[in-house]
């Protein structure tokens, strides 16, 4: 039990430095997809280092090709574009929180396009975030923080939200968890590839510096947070993993005030507070399938 705590803890912290490594690598230039790119070819290298080594089964059916290139790489690859993408225009830490509200759009998204009946809690749920994303995301002084980067952050928990739903509705659900994480992240990769070449944004890493950070994000923020993610899974289940998570943000806030500078109040710390309760929420009582499996499938963030 202590164990499966301690690995649901490593991953959501690990989870939550992604801003401590993408952001100085921008910060020298290097385009959003140009450092999704060199993030999942690391971790593609890495990863399918260590699975040759475990001796993973790596076939798949034509059926499980065109799902995980059409549902997987794609989903997840575009979400993490635009979650990075939003840093530019909101402060990391907020950031992070507002793309954590990934449970509750699932839930609606269920709700509309597989008929499950919504829960009393699921309202409430929907109506914390909101208020939760307004708090984050409004000052009486200023406005709007930017409504761009709310964009970015709706369009992440849009597309994350649908690539879970459709590893739980695909054929993608039948593949082994680690198996499918390394095709996932392979896709990623490419598809990255393809849309820095599209823009003429493929540079070399500017710096060892950069490589170091770029190489860091994809052992701590890809490999090492999915490893322990499953292993907690594995040991205490996915409820209680998931009532672990809302770490994720917080190490994402943490990291934003004492490296980046950004600065917190009263209402942005009630705000963050309030989106992990209604995440908390809905894990809590989503006790049917779908409910249980959307963290799991979390894995290949």
């Amino acid at each position: 039990m202590i164990r499966g705590i301690i690995y649901a803890l490593i991953s959501s912290i690990t989870f939550g430095t992604l801003p401590l490594f993408s952001i100085p690598v921008k910060a020298e230039g290097m385009s959003t997809e140009t450092l999704m790119f060199y993030r999942f070819l690391f971790a593609m290298i890495i990863y399918g280092a260590y699975l040759l080594f475990r001796k993973a089964n790596f076939k798949l059916s034509k059926k499980n090709i065109r799902d995980i290139v059409l549902i997987g790489g794609a989903g997840y690859g575009l979400t993490g574009i635009t979650l990075v993408s939003s840093y530019d225009y909101i402060p990391s830490g907020i950031g992070t929180t507002i793309g954590f509200q990934f449970p509750v759009m699932i839930s609606i998204f269920m709700w509309i396009f597989y008929k499950e009946k919504l829960q009393k809690s699921i309202y409430i749920s929907l109506a914390l975030s909101l208020l939760g994303v307004f708090l984050l995301s409004y000052s009486p002084n200023t406005g709007l923080v930017s409504g761009y980067g709310i964009f970015l952050l709706t369009i992440t928990n849009l597309m994350y939200s649908m690539y879970i739903i459709g590893v739980n509705k695909s054929s993608m659900k039948d593949i082994n968890s680690s198996v499918l994480t390394f095709y996932v992240i392979t896709v990623a990769m490419f598809i990255c590839l393809g849309l820095s070449l599209i823009r003429g944004s493929l540079s070399p890493i500017p710096s060892i510096a950069s490589g170091v950070d770029i190489l860091l994000m994809a052992v701590f923020s890809t490999i090492i947070a999915n490893l322990t993610l499953i292993l907690a899974i594995k040991a205490i289940g996915s409820t209680i993993t998931a009532l672990l998570s809302p770490l994720e943000p917080v190490t994402a806030i943490i990291i934003g005030i004492i490296v980046f500078n950004e600065t917190i109040n009263l209402q942005i710390v009630i705000g963050v507070i309030i989106i992990i309760l209604a995440v908390i929420l809905i894990v809590r009582k989503g006790k049917n399938k779908t409910q249980e499996e959307l963290i799991e499938e979390r894995e290949v963030k």
